[in-house]
């Protein structure tokens, strides 16, 4: 009798062992090498699907260099300015939503640092819709502590970029859009690194707070204003999923993907929709490698174009149009 417990322990015992190693090598073929990922970009900035599906075998060190690639390829990308909004926006929430910890502070930096300027309006908005606080459930001290916490990491490596000032005014307003407190602001301002900069972003944040309206600083990154058809950037994007992207910065647990949003438990500020982000027409270069040149979904944009169309800067009638 004492055999037979003995050679059963001994059997559990192997067992458990065995089955530990086989989660191991599972563990080990799902992520994927530097090499192997580095091949995937060029399908990844097109397919979000593809891109999702990546980023769940990326390692967290790597998932900042993978933000920085994507971004890149993006910004390559041989297409109107609408669907490389969306790229931008795709990639800037899926490598947020993949990220935990500090190293998501790292990743929403690398965002607001490797955005062309010219795109930071919509992408911006995008994430500010995904950050609200009241979408994530935050009290007003969590959120307090997040924007703060992102803030100091996104100034950090802003400064190593073109135009700083700009780009931590963006970030700045991401949190802002969605805060329910209006003291938030001079919290945040008062993170900038020196006077000069809390004095621009203070003149910057009201106008684009309100109206929407990014000329300002625009014209500081020397980038021309131009009206984007933002309703074709919503449908490229999709609006069915929202990430919380904030909304357990505060367990350390991997963030869920929300599905199926009905339009009550969107952000406030979801539907207000601006018509001009300043987007700058950029040449097209070729594309990265095994990209394609187009994300458009197959038969909706057969029949669309571009939809990007100048300000109408023809004089006012009397009756107003």
């Amino acid at each position: 009798m004492r055999k037979q417990v003995r050679s059963s322990f001994f059997l559990i015992m192997a067992m458990s062992v065995a089955m530990g190693a086989v989660a191991g090598l599972a563990a080990d073929g799902a992520a994927l090498t530097r090499a192997q990922w580095l091949k995937k970009i060029g399908v990844s900035v097109t397919s979000e699907a593809v891109l999702r599906e990546t980023l769940t075998q990326v390692s967290p060190d790597e998932k900042v260099e993978f933000t920085q690639r994507m971004l890149k390829a993006a910004t390559r990308m041989p297409v109107s300015p609408e669907e490389k909004s969306a790229a931008f926006v795709r990639t800037s929430v899926a490598c947020i939503a993949s990220a935990t910890g500090e190293t998501k502070y790292k990743v929403m930096a690398e965002v607001f640092a490797g955005v062309p300027v010219e795109f930071l309006p919509v992408v911006t908005e995008e994430l500010a819709k995904r950050f609200d606080q009241e979408y994530n459930k935050l009290s007003d001290e969590l959120y307090e502590k997040i924007a703060g916490d992102a803030l100091k990491v996104v100034f950090a490596r802003n400064a190593q970029t073109d135009a700083p000032s700009v780009r931590d005014t963006f970030a700045i307003l991401a949190f802002l859009r969605g805060a329910k407190n209006p003291a938030l602001q001079d919290k945040l301002l008062a993170l900038l690194p020196n006077d000069r900069m809390r004095g621009l972003a203070a003149s910057w944040i009201p106008p684009a707070l309100k109206d929407r309206n990014y000329e300002a600083m625009l014209a500081a990154a020397d980038v021309q204003a131009l009206v984007l058809a933002y309703g074709d950037v919503l449908r490229l994007v999709g609006h069915t999923n929202l990430d919380r992207l904030l909304a357990v910065m505060d367990s350390g647990l991997p963030l869920s993907w929300v599905v199926g949003s009905s339009p009550d438990t969107l952000p406030s500020s979801g539907f207000i929709q601006p018509t001009d982000f300043g987007i700058n027409r950029l040449p097209r270069p070729q594309g990265y490698q095994n990209q394609s040149i187009n994300i458009c979904p197959p038969t909706p944009c057969a029949d669309t174009g571009p939809g990007f169309t100048a300000k109408n800067t023809a004089p006012k009638t009397g009756n107003g149009k």
